[in-house]
């Protein structure tokens, strides 16, 4: 008998009808999550997006290269994630479970979409059924360990990791989805008596249905049928919250890894024609950032990596370059928020958000950058607003006194030019 199974086995027309009504309503909030967060994003200046897709395919390809390159390598194959340890291999671990489980749900779909128009047309059988339940069972125990080992660090509560309520809730989610998901497969393997190949290839969905093996055939469809709603609905929940949660740096994150500039922590230099045409030099408010700065606020998932690896942070310094982003996305939504209510007093992005102090207190090191997992350029946010302090004169410090004497002396250390001549001959820099 060739391996294979029906889609929805046991479960009557009304409930397919109804699956797929809730499906779209959990895609109909999660494509306006999606879109809430994008009108934030165009508060910000534009970054010409359109231009990528003009010209030929060899012209468009070329453009494009660089970050597709990037989405593949670094959202793709994770490189960025790498070289935390333990961490490393639980995230490696839930991700390719849910990779894997994702595309094994969408194959499912499609087989029965094609089975539909053709008998012909169903390839979920044979060989490929084969590989393919093998394939999930055991992904899904990686699936099922990556999401124990993050639920026990957020026991934890490592310092440098946000903590939301929600995470709790999506953790839970991914743990409530996995262990239904096995549990269905144990049912339908109890009631559909399925033997031989058809069985063994879901060895952990086999193993426990040996461990149901005391209920009978009608009891196991009932349980099925249950369980089966349960699942379907913590499903369409996760889908719909996706946008509402940290879980959103699964669109947010490939986004900006591919639109991020190849350059990080590189700051772009400021023409004269650029000041007179906008009249500042550096960010005075959220809405001179780029629209691509203001999607990596929301790429930014907490890890934590950026302010473990900062100097200045571990000096007592009062910076945190995770709480700079995550002030900055705060600052975003407040002003769209002004914005849509009309209100023209917007909230102000230095002083009352980012303190001098704390962009002052940033050695330029490119530590941050070095380490994010979605290329989020926290060091040339703070820089870009560092100008804007030093062209408003509000420099002060060592650095303010240098800057001064370099005005009026020609030199850091206000010594007079007419002895120029005198430090070439001492051999060394005045002190």
């Amino acid at each position: 008998m060739t391996p294979t199974r029906e889609t929805f086995g046991n479960i009557p027309l009304s409930s397919q009808l109804a699956f797929y009504a809730l499906a779209v309503l959990a895609m109909g909030i999660f494509c306006w999550g999606v879109w809430r967060r994008w009108k934030l994003w165009q508060l910000g200046t534009p970054i010409a997006v359109r231009e990528l897709l003009r010209g030929g395919l060899t012209a468009v390809w070329k453009k494009i290269r660089p970050g597709a390159r990037r989405l593949a390598i670094e959202a793709g194959a994770q490189q960025r994630v790498r070289g935390h340890g333990l961490g490393t291999f639980a995230h490696l671990s839930l991700y390719a479970g849910f990779v894997a489980l994702l595309a094994g749900t969408t194959l499912l779909e499609l087989d029965n979409i094609l089975s539909h128009l053709s008998a012909a047309w169903k390839f979920h059988q044979g060989l490929y059924y084969v590989v393919y339940e093998y394939t999930l069972d055991v992904l899904g125990l990686a699936f099922i360990a990556g999401t124990l080992f993050f639920c026990w660090r957020r026991i934890r509560r490592p310092a440098a990791l946000g903590h939301r309520l929600t995470d709790w809730y999506v953790l839970g989610s991914f743990l409530a989805m996995g262990v239904t998901g096995y549990l269905l497969e144990a049912l339908r393997l109890n009631w559909s008596q399925a033997a031989g190949l058809t069985a063994q290839c879901s060895p952990v969905g086999l193993w426990l249905a040996h461990r149901l093996g005391g209920i009978s055939a009608g009891e196991a469809r009932s349980a099925h049928f249950a369980v089966w709603w349960i699942h379907s609905l913590l499903v369409f929940g996760f889908i719909a919250s996706i946008p509402f949660t940290r879980l959103f740096h699964f669109i947010a994150g490939p986004l900006n890894i591919f639109l991020a500039p190849s350059g990080l922590g590189t700051l772009a230099p400021v023409t004269m024609e650029e000041v007179e045409q906008t009249g500042r030099v550096g960010p005075s408010d959220i809405r001179h950032f780029s629209r691509q700065q203001l999607l990596s606020l929301d790429a930014c998932m907490e890890c934590g990596r950026c302010e473990e690896a900062c100097p200045a942070f571990a000096t007592a310094k009062p910076l945190s370059p995770k709480r700079v982003v995550q002030d900055l996305k705060g600052l975003m939504e407040r002003t769209a928020a002004a914005v849509a209510a009309g209100r023209p007093d917007t909230p102000a992005l230095h002083t009352a958000t980012i303190a001098a102090e704390t962009l002052w207190s940033c050695t330029a090191c490119s530590a941050c950058v070095n380490v994010c997992p979605v290329r989020i350029d926290q060091l040339t946010l703070i820089i870009g607003l560092r100008r804007h302090l030093v062209a408003e004169g509000g420099l002060s410090g060592t650095a303010a006194t240098a800057l001064r004497r370099m005005q009026s002396n020609g030199n850091p250390w206000g010594l007079p030019p007419a002895e120029r001549a005198d430090w070439r001959e001492a051999g060394k820099t005045p002190s």
